[in-house]
């Protein structure tokens, strides 16, 4: 049989390729690229997750002040101070009380002192829940924000969560067609040497 050229340098064009080629090079540039992107999402994410769990702690301690109300309403009422407005209005008010009393006649008189302590009394009583309000406002607003950072960090957590499964399903796609594909240059590679041989034949 005549040697046939045409088949010896398609073989041994086939088998160089099979011995000096990269089959799994695609692959490797494919994960490369990937992690890349899941580096990148990480450092997106990584923020939220450490502020959602520096929250944990301070959010627990919130809700432990929050067990006994009373008790936490007396220790904040121990830090109430008067206003000035409202000792501006006691004062309003008491100048008020006077000149009516001592048009009238009532000056010094018991009603008189009785509606002036009253209306002063009124006026504290105001302040102080106002204050109070204004208080317990903040402590929620501040019990919320810890909420909301643990929520943010919690969702960060399941984004990364996801992210790591679904690259751990892709780099075990990629190494298995990384292998089934030098396992095809293999064989692709014995083929043409055999090629080679039967062109001599």
């Amino acid at each position: 049989m005549a040697f046939d050229s045409h088949g010896f340098m398609g073989g041994l064009g086939g088998m160089l390729g099979g011995l000096f080629g990269n089959p799994g090079k695609p692959y490797d540039d494919a994960m490369r690229q990937y992690q890349e992107w899941a580096q990148k999402a990480q450092n997106t994410q990584q923020p939220f997750l450490d502020a959602g769990t520096g929250a944990i702690g301070d959010y627990q301690k919130w809700l432990q002040g929050q067990q006994d109300p009373s008790q936490f309403i007396n220790d904040q009422m121990k830090n109430y101070q008067e206003s000035p407005y409202a000792k501006y209005l006691q004062q309003q008010s008491m100048n008020a009380g006077q000149n009516a009393a001592s048009a009238s006649g009532l000056m010094g008189s018991t009603p008189m002192m009785l509606q002036m302590q009253q209306n002063a009394g009124n006026i504290a009583s105001a302040d102080q829940n106002q204050w109070l309000q204004n208080v317990l406002g903040i402590n929620t607003q501040y019990g919320q924000g810890q909420n909301n950072l643990m929520n943010g960090g919690q969702n960060a957590a399941n984004s990364l969560t996801n992210m790591y499964n679904q690259m751990g399903q892709n780099m075990g796609n990629a190494a298995y067609n990384k292998g089934a594909s030098q396992n095809n240059n293999l064989w692709n590679t014995i083929g043409s040497g055999m090629g080679m041989i039967g062109s001599f034949l």
